[in-house]
């Protein structure tokens, strides 16, 4: 519950919440979905909150040649319904659609998710497998971080206190297969173990969540058109995965013990895998192997 009064800003325009931010140390409100709460439990006191959901330049998507601007202030619901997110980013929009529940995803936003950084966020690994980077905006100018260097550790980023992450970037890159996988103990719970796989003409990645303080990805090596044998392909992805999350802190809680959730990132990262492999596969044969 509330104890103590606060400021509450409500910008309408990002440079206003820019001024506001260089000024007042203050709490950034996205959706609301996690700050909220732990205000509720006491765990949160802000004194200034600066809210985000008046500054319509945050609520659009832009696609352009090379490729997709997502404003940080998009909400899961969105990505999830949206047809060009399907059909371009299928990864992402499975990811979308495994996020809480209803309620959660007509609130949440994909850039308070991204931005709050809890290690079983179900777009961190997506982030990753996608190669995603992400603008930061500040009085000062403005920079582009990689996700690969924008998650530091647990709900620990790149991102400066006086900025705002503006929009997520993804390349617009041909992906021949794409998946994403979760473990959780409760339908709309954070997962213990994610993975995210996505396979083009540029190579093959998956990325793992969850299991620790930051998100892992790794490269592939894999012959779509080969049509290796599951084994192989599972062999290849569970050493891959092995050297990414060696030097990952593994998170023991009461959801799940050091081992068990170590291996269910294996069996996450290969489901996803082998899931994206498969629609490749399937993509090729439908094209006729022609890039």
């Amino acid at each position: 519950m509330f104890v103590s009064e606060l400021q509450f800003h409500r910008p309408t325009t990002l440079q206003e919440a820019l001024e506001i931010l260089d000024e007042q140390d203050a709490t950034i409100l996205a959706g609301g979905m996690s700050l909220v709460p732990a205000i509720n439990l006491g765990l949160a006191r802000p004194e200034t909150i600066l809210s985000l959901n008046a500054i319509g330049e945050l609520k659009k998507f832009e696609w352009k040649p090379d490729r997709l601007c997502i404003g940080s202030m998009v909400r899961h619901c969105e990505i999830e319904q949206s047809r060009d997110i399907a059909n371009n980013f299928r990864v992402l929009s499975e990811a979308a659609s495994h996020i809480g529940d209803v309620q959660v995803r007509n609130r949440g936003t994909i850039g308070g998710s991204i931005a709050h950084a809890d290690p079983g966020a179900d777009y961190l690994p997506v982030m990753l497998a996608l190669d995603a980077s992400f603008r930061l905006v500040s009085t000062r100018g403005e920079r582009v971080v990689r996700a690969q260097e924008f998650f530091i550790g647990v709900m620990s980023t790149a991102r400066d206190s006086t900025e705002i992450l503006a929009t997520i970037e993804l390349p617009r890159r041909e992906s021949w297969g794409s998946a994403y996988i979760r473990l959780a103990r409760l339908e709309g719970a954070f997962p213990i173990a994610n993975a995210a796989a996505d396979i083009g003409p540029q190579g093959a990645w998956v990325a793992v969540g969850g299991i620790g303080s930051r998100p892992a990805v790794v490269e592939i090596p894999v012959d779509v058109d080969a049509k290796d044998s599951e084994e192989a392909v599972a062999a290849a992805v569970e050493r891959g995965v092995f050297t990414a999350i060696a030097e990952v802190d593994i998170i023991e809680d009461v959801t799940s013990d050091l081992e068990y959730r170590r291996s269910m990132a294996f069996v996450c990262a290969r489901r996803a895998f082998l899931t994206a492999l498969g629609r490749a596969q399937r993509s090729r044969s439908r094209s006729g192997g022609k890039q």
